[in-house]
This record gives C-alpha cells, sequence and structure tokens, in this order.
C-alpha cells in the first residue's frame, strides 16, 4: 500500500495532523542525539472540510496541506499522519504462548473479541512486552517447550479512514508511508520531558477536542488508554487565534507592519506565566469529565500492579487553559508537568519565536511526537 522500498530510520518523514479545524504539520531533523525543529505550521479549516474525522472536501484540504509545506518550506514528500482517537483503539492484552506462531494465533482470536469493529474493516499493529525476565530467543524463534506470558499493545484503525487520508495525501503530492493513532504520537512526545530516563508510572492525559484521553503508562510501555468526549470551545478559540506563520519570524517588512500596528495591542497581551496562550477559563464540564476519566485510569492501575502513579503529564488545548495545572495537581495530590517539546527541541532563533513555540508547546506536543516517528520505529 506504500511506497516504502527506499525508506529507511534516516528518511525525513513529514508529520502531517489533519485535525477537525485546521492542519498542523511539522518536521524534525535529527543529528546524532540532537533534535533540530525545521519547521511547524498551522492553518484552519473552512467549517465542513473534516466531520468526524473523515475529510469530505479533499481537494480544499490538499490545497492548504500545500499552502503550510511551501510557507514553511518544507522539503519531505514521505508522511507520517495522524489517526483519530475515535477511529481506533489500543488495547493491552495478556496472552500466552510457547512461540511466535501460537502467539499469533491467539493475538488475531483476542484481536476479534476486544475491538469494537468488525476485523475485517480495520487494519491492526502490535508490539510484544516480554514479561518473562530470562526470556529464550529459541522460544520466540519456535524452538521453545514452555508456555511464557505476554503482554501485547495492539493497535486497531479502521481501514476507511486510513484510505481516505491516504487519498487526500497524495492529492497534496505526497506519499503516505506511516500512519499512527493520535495516543501513541502523544506518548512519543514524552521523550522531550524528564520522563525519558524514567521508569516510575506516569499517567498522560491529552486535554484535547473533541476527545480527551487518559493514558497509564509503566517503564515506559501503555498500561490503560481511554479517551472521553468534551467541550470544543477551548479549541475553537486556539483556532481562531493561530495562523501557520505565527512561530515564523517576519521578514523586515512584516517586521515594520506588525511593529506599526501591533504594538499596543501586544503590550496589553502580556501574560502571568500561569496564563495560557490564549488565557481561556477552563470549561468545568470538560475538566470534570477528565478527571472522572483520569481517576478511573490511575485507580485500575493502582489496583492492578500496587504501584501508584508518581507524575502526570497534560498537553492539548487545554493544557493551555488559565489554572489547569494546578487544579489538576490538587485533585489527584500528585505533580503535574506540561509537556513542552521545545525545551529539548533544538529552535533556531533566527528563524522561529522560541518563547511563542514554548508557550503554545502542550498544543504542539502531540504533532512533535509524531514528527518524531521513525520510519523503521514504532
Amino acid at each position: 500500500m506504500y511506497n516504502n522500498l527506499f525508506l529507511n530510520k534516516e528518511t525525513p518523514l513529514l508529520a502531517v495532523d489533519i485535525g477537525s479545524q485546521s492542519i498542523t504539520i511539522a518536521q524534525l531533523d535529527f543529528k546524532g542525539n540532537v533534535t533540530e525543529l525545521v519547521g511547524v505550521g498551522v492553518m484552519p479549516l473552512p467549517e465542513g472540510s473534516v466531520v468526524d474525522g473523515m475529510v469530505e472536501n479533499p481537494s480544499e484540504v490538499s490545497d492548504i496541506i500545500k499552502k503550510i509545506i511551501k510557507s514553511e518550506n518544507l522539503k519531505s514528500r514521505y508522511v507520517v499522519s495522524s489517526i483519530p482517537g475515535d477511529h481506533g483503539v489500543i488495547r493491552k492484552l495478556t496472552l500466552s504462548a510457547k512461540n511466535k506462531k501460537e502467539l499469533l494465533e491467539e493475538l488475531l482470536h483476542e484481536v476479534e473479541h476486544e475491538i469494537p469493529f468488525d476485523i475485517e474493516d480495520v487494519q491492526y499493529d502490535y508490539h510484544v512486552i516480554e514479561r518473562t525476565e530470562n526470556f529464550m530467543d529459541s522460544a520466540w524463534s519456535g524452538g521453545g517447550d514452555e508456555e511464557k506470558n505476554f503482554d501485547v499493545i495492539v493497535a486497531a484503525v479502521q481501514k476507511e479512514i486510513i484510505e481516505n487520508r491516504f487519498d487526500t495525501l497524495v492529492e497534496a503530492g505526497l506519499t503516505p508511508v506511516v500512519f499512527d493513532l493520535e495516543t501513541l504520537a502523544s506518548i512519543r512526545s514524552l521523550e522531550f520531558t524528564s520522563y525519558l530516563s524514567s521508569t516510575e508510572p506516569c499517567a498522560l492525559f491529552n486535554l484535547n477536542e473533541p476527545y480527551s484521553h487518559a493514558s497509564i503508562l509503566s517503564n515506559g510501555h501503555l498500561f490503560f488508554d481511554k479517551k472521553s468526549p468534551v467541550s470544543g470551545h477551548c479549541s475553537t478559540n486556539w483556532q481562531q487565534n493561530t495562523s501557520m506563520r505565527f512561530f515564523k519570524k517576519a521578514n523586515k517588512v512584516e517586521e515594520y507592519f506588525n511593529n506599526k500596528f501591533n504594538s499596543r495591542f501586544q503590550a496589553t497581551k502580556k501574560m502571568d506565566a500561569e496564563m495560557s496562550l490564549i488565557g481561556v477559563e477552563p470549561d468545568m464540564d470538560s475538566v470534570e469529565k477528565i478527571l472522572d476519566e483520569g481517576a478511573e485510569a490511575i485507580e485500575a492501575f493502582s489496583e492492578n500492579t500496587n504501584e501508584k502513579v508518581r507524575r502526570i503529564f497534560i498537553h492539548g488545548v487545554g493544557a493551555l487553559a488559565y489554572g489547569i495545572q494546578r487544579l489538576i495537581s490538587e485533585h489527584f495530590k500528585i505533580p503535574v508537568e506540561k509537556i513542552n517539546p521545545f525545551s529539548s527541541i533544538k529552535v533556531n532563533p533566527r528563524r522561529f519565536h522560541l518563547e511563542k513555540l514554548k508557550d503554545a508547546g502542550p498544543q504542539l506536543a502531540m504533532i512533535m511526537g509524531l514528527a518524531a516517528r521513525r520510519f523503521d520505529h514504532k
């Protein structure tokens, strides 16, 4: 399905997130242990372009994708694209098998029962987390007689949305090579935080619209994930206040007009460090749902493992709302950290407004996690 014959982990991938109200595109460059921002752009979508995750106007959406790529001068045409959480599921299964063949047979049987879609209508992938400390390679290759337990993370996505987005990206002149669930991209954004060097259990709250997600991770692996529908007024405000050239430094002509007409406006918009990018108040109905889902996830983890979640990471547009970090921390009595990928990603100060990127960091965490995907790395 994908033209990936000549791709490898060094191939730069263009991350494309087609949301319900906007398109976000980003690209990162990897040089040794240094990750550098190549470009990031956001542009709002006309109403009705994307409905329930499905692209309804491919020409309109592909044109906007082309505009962002041109504006940001992005060169890669190989794409990793996100899939919204309501069009896919992630499940953690515990299976017993003697070898790979048995494990795959058991996996297919369980997937048919665990996912809320017809097995013929989805594409799925899996990642095995070996649970037995002294696991022998011979068992995996088929030479072992002892039955062993495995934790397996399964991600399933509806074929319909993959084909829908594949066609749209091709129309934009791009080559899709990877589709990634938003939840997995969000988890990957933790690479830009202090959690990278930690094995302690943590919770990850993606405070977005139309769904928020509560995920629990232990030893870097997903333990639990649940989504909850929330209000979208914060997301609407974000889209209305973000342009596709928001993070790039203006040229001299643009800078002149910005200074001439916006100086007074900018002076009145200086915000407290706790304030969000747009200063919206949190929607309390949505916050209550998020807290309930988070509490359920944390409780389920503690009951199953006898371990405690030590930290909570938040990102998404809801993480920009005033006081949300303190509110969540006080509710759970656990330290809460906003994911800010630009604290770790190298940014050229001659090309980008670093402070603006850091202000918007929680909102851009998922796209940066998506951009961090390597072709042969899950």
